[in-house]
């Protein structure tokens, strides 16, 4: 008896064994042990007794008292079920120092723990749990996951569903304390789609049910939803056991993420032919989900926790069909019908205003190219003078240069061209290598992705904001086409109109194709860390929209595209800087550099680029006629009181951006980026009231082109600030911004945006090719500069 006994406690009982003599020799054990009742053994000096106990599948409780003389063995009796069953093991009065071990015994598995369970968070701190429940994987599980569907729910009871199992408890406290064990069946464990299912877990306490996929689902999504902000980790793990349902090992296996309000988890047959388990746990603290958790335990603020914390969270979750590859066909070929339904709208509208427009009595004219010469002395001291002291200054007095002016032009295609390469080849291998970490890892939480409108394909986690991205590219296509037309269609012809630049616009058209390729490796695995792939090149557009209307009027003044680019690397260069350390300290650097800069550029242009010749000037009034009211009188007063008002303009976006950020509201990208497209929109809207001061019009291609592009930016604002995701949080707490999709049931809200946001900037860039067509044939010398 001492030695059968000895193999009880040593849970070899089932080793060497197969599986019909095993449980043949199981009975045997129980059998001759019931008949003693009890028995003991030698261990050292001491003596064990063990104990067998007849327990119920029913989920009525037995509770006992334990000591470390004594060893209680439960066994259970076999069962039919496909289901599994689920142990329920709690002590009130058992601690960490001395805790009850739980060990269960399967036919070809034992699981363990202890009592209280000991759950570390970080370093910092350790939980006790008194309460522990595990569900125990099926011992038939590989034969279930074979079944199919159908088979497997229709039914339930078989005998090749058999399992039995034997809990032995035993601590090594030498006071007795009290211990409660129950089992029952987890009667929906075997989940349908389309069906609401709820079910409370804490730390201590994991649950996980099981999906079997039939024969005409290709993906599935989890969608789960809880009404409490427990930080929970959800897994999906491969149907073999065992099951990784502990907090720290839940990472182990299959694909994982955390949340508390909202999760989504995509989930294709190809990853998990056999079906799969779903795997809830809540976790200790929230240190994984919630921003102001991380931020206080970096910082030291560490709150104490009680000994025995509440955790528990309950959840409601529901599996559903999503579209298969099959399905994927139709939006796809939708989105790109419409795209070249707008390239034929575009073209026609393009072809309609050259037979009709301002520009066709130019059309057919002699292309005077040939006879185009510059200057061939620069301006000397006099002439500098002269240009500063004039009040009212035409194209005529800046454009000396037309032939290296133009030939300049081309130095931001050849840049951005250029800027784009070396910038976007370890972008892609980046971003790849992000991808397949996050299918080699399973780990969701390293992508911000809009997990309720995800939709993989070719590998990638979200094909469709990858897709969506197209539109920029095609469009950014059609722009250098439009230009390439305008430029061999429109003679150039000397004095007369303004200087056109088209290098500037080839480069725009560039940036919008870039753009697009940016964002689509951005939105392979969006995250902080790759923010800025999804900004640069609107920084980009944003800068090339100002440099050309400033060059509209400033032709031989104009900035270069060495100087123009490198002020462009320096402004990306601080925002990589402010996202990945958004220090205040940093942004009060930025803010003394950004207005340095600005007062640097307002001189530049008061002083139409001659700063150091202006301030001399300034300086001999000064020594000729002392600090007079006369002497700091500008004599460019518009040119003065309008550089005042976009200096105010900036001021306010500068303190509008730290208002926004001192209440977690903006990042840095996101900041610079605003600066930056409100001083485009800006300039345009200063140039366009300018033309209207000064007597110009505004043609009907102009006005055609700036109301489609409003219209078209208002419509696709309305979706931008809808955000689905949000990286400057937790991912948990991104997940709460997730939305459904929202257009042909495979894009959301951003999708959109994208697609709009496309044709918003091509109208913008229409724009500005056409705003001064109705000066093609007004001489330079009665064209204004402002």
């Amino acid at each position: 008896m001492e030695q059968l006994a000895k193999f009880i406690n040593a849970d070899i009982i089932f080793i060497s064994v197969n599986s019909s003599l095993r449980k043949m020799f199981v009975l045997c054990v129980v059998l001759l042990l019931i008949i003693d009742q009890s028995c003991c053994f030698d261990v050292g000096d001491s003596f064990m007794d063990v104990k067998i106990v007849e327990g119920k599948l029913d989920g009525s409780a037995a509770s006992m008292m334990l000591n470390n003389t004594l060893e209680i063995v439960v066994h259970y009796p076999q069962s039919r079920t496909h289901n599994p069953f689920r142990i329920r093991v709690w002590s009130t009065g058992a601690d960490q120092t001395h805790p009850i071990l739980v060990v269960v015994n399967q036919e070809n598995q034992v699981l363990s723990w202890e009592v209280p369970l000991t759950i570390s968070i970080g370093n910092y701190a350790d939980l006790f749990f008194k309460n522990t429940s595990r569900t125990l994987c099926h011992s038939s599980m590989k034969k279930i996951s074979r079944l199919s569907k159908t088979a497997l729910l229709e039914h339930p009871d078989h005998d090749h569903f058999s399992q039995q199992f034997l809990v032995s408890l035993t601590t090594q406290s030498d006071e007795s304390v009290d211990v409660h064990i129950a089992a029952e069946e987890e009667k929906d464990f075997h989940v349908r789609e389309d069906v609401n299912y709820t079910l409370s877990v804490t730390a201590s306490e994991s649950r996980y049910v099981y999906y079997k996929f039939d024969k005409t689902t290709e993906t599935v999504m989890v969608q789960i939803s809880s009404s409490d902000d427990v930080c929970l980790a959800v897994s999906v793990q491969d149907s073999d056991c065992p099951v990784f349902d502990l907090n720290e090992n839940i990472k182990y296996e299959g694909k994982y993420q955390s949340m508390t309000r909202k999760g989504a988890l995509t989930v294709t047959k190809n990853e998990f032919e056999d079906g799969f388990f779903l795997v809830f746990i809540a976790r200790p603290d929230n240190y994984e989900c919630n921003i102001q958790t991380r931020r206080r335990v970096k910082s030291g603020l560490i709150q104490v926790l009680s000994e025995f914390p509440n955790r528990t969270s309950t959840l409601s979750f529901k599996i559903r069909k999503t579209l298969s590859r099959a399905d994927y066909v139709k939006p796809i070929l939708i989105i790109i019908g419409i795209i070249f339904a707008f390239f034929a709208f575009a073209i026609i509208l393009v072809y309609l205003f050259f037979l009709f427009g301002s520009v066709k009595d130019v059309v057919n004219l002699e292309d005077q190219e040939a006879q185009i010469h510059d200057e061939l002395q620069k301006r000397n001291t006099t002439e500098i003078k002269e240009l500063l002291e004039t009040t009212k200054l035409n194209v005529k007095m800046v454009s000396r240069y037309p032939v290296k002016t133009k030939k300049r032009s081309f130095n931001y295609l050849w840049h951005v061209l250029s800027v784009s390469i070396f910038y976007g080849i370890p972008v892609v291998q980046l971003v790849t290598t992000y991808q397949r970490m996050v299918n080699k890892t399973g780990n969701q939480d390293l992508c911000y992705y809009n997990f309720f409108c995800a939709h993989p394909l070719l590998g990638f986690s979200d094909f469709n904001h990858i897709f969506s991205n197209i539109a920029y590219i095609l469009l950014g296509g059609l722009f250098m086409f439009v230009v390439l037309h305008r430029h061999n269609t429109i003679p150039e012809r000397q004095g007369v109109g303004i200087p056109e630049h088209y290098g500037i616009y080839y480069a725009m058209g560039v940036s919008l194709i870039i753009e697009g390729l940016l964002s689509a490796c951005y939105h392979i695995c969006p995250s902080q860390s790759n923010y800025q792939f999804d900004t640069s090149f609107m920084y980009v557009m944003a800068v090339l929209c100002s440099v050309k209307l400033y060059q509209n009027r400033h032709s031989d003044i104009n900035a270069t595209a060495y100087s123009t680019f490198t002020i462009l690397g320096l402004l990306i260069f601080v925002a990589m800087i402010g996202i990945l350390h958004s220090h205040f300290l940093i942004w009060l650097s930025f803010y003394v550099g950004y207005i340095g800069l600005c007062l640097y550029l307002s001189f530049k242009i008061y002083f139409l680029s001659y700063v150091i010749q202006g301030f001399k000037k300034v300086e001999e009034e000064i020594h000729l006629t002392g600090l007079t009211k006369k002497t700091f009188t500008p004599n460019k007063k518009v040119r003065f009181v309008l550089l005042i008002l976009a200096n105010g303009v900036n001021m306010a976006m500068l303190l509008l951006g730290l208002c926004l950020y001192s209440v977690d509201a903006t990042d840095f990208g996101s900041f610079l980026l605003l600066i930056l497209l409100g001083n485009a929109i800006l300039h345009t809207i200063f140039y366009t009231c300018m033309k209207l001061i000064h007597g110009e019009r505004l043609c009907i291609e102009a006005i055609v082109y700036g109301i489609l592009s409003l219209a078209v930016w208002t419509l696709s604002a309305l979706y931008f600030f809808d955000k689905s995701t949000l990286w400057m949080v937790t991912p948990a707490e991104s997940r709460n911004w997730n939305q459904e999709c929202v257009l042909l049931e495979f894009f959301d809200k951003h999708d959109i945006w994208h697609l709009l946001s496309a044709p918003a900037l091509y109208f913008t860039f229409m724009l500005l090719l056409c705003l001064d067509d109705d000066l093609v044939q007004t001489p330079q010398e009665s064209i204004p500069v402002f």
